[in-house]
């Protein structure tokens, strides 16, 4: 029974799944001029129909070490800020976070190491009806 729902289910997920691909690909070149057209008129918000667009900039900032590694190290100011680099084995730290190996509070202390980078988002949702 299991075998035939498989010879069923396969073609019929393959089949969805190509016409997901085209939507999403639509869904995101939709999204794309969108976005463009909030920013070129700078719309915060804008209703149209019964959906309401809501355009914001988010800031994700991150620093290419390698760069400034570059920078300091040409300009001789290294002394005592370059070192040598300890670095995480994200595989084991993965398997550690698995096996329950790491205390809870520690993982919460670690959901701090983040970083900011600016990326456009943009919401769209059906507008409420009083």
């Amino acid at each position: 029974m299991e075998l035939k729902t498989l010879d069923s289910l396969i073609p019929q997920y393959a089949e969805n799944k190509s016409k997901q691909d085209e939507i999403k690909k639509l869904c995101d070149k939709e999204n794309a001029e969108i976005k463009s057209i909030m920013q070129n008129f700078a719309l915060p918000k804008y209703v149209a129909g019964e959906y309401k667009a809501t355009y914001t900039i988010q800031k994700r900032e991150s620093v290419n070490e390698e760069m400034l590694l570059d920078i300091l190290k040409r300009h001789g100011e290294c002394e005592g800020i370059i070192k040598t680099k300890e670095y995480i084995d994200f595989d084991a730290l993965e398997r550690a976070i698995y096996n329950n190996l790491i205390p809870e509070d520690v993982l919460h202390q670690m959901d701090a190491a983040t970083t900011i980078k600016e990326v456009p988002t943009l919401k769209v949702s059906k507008v409420k009806t009083k």
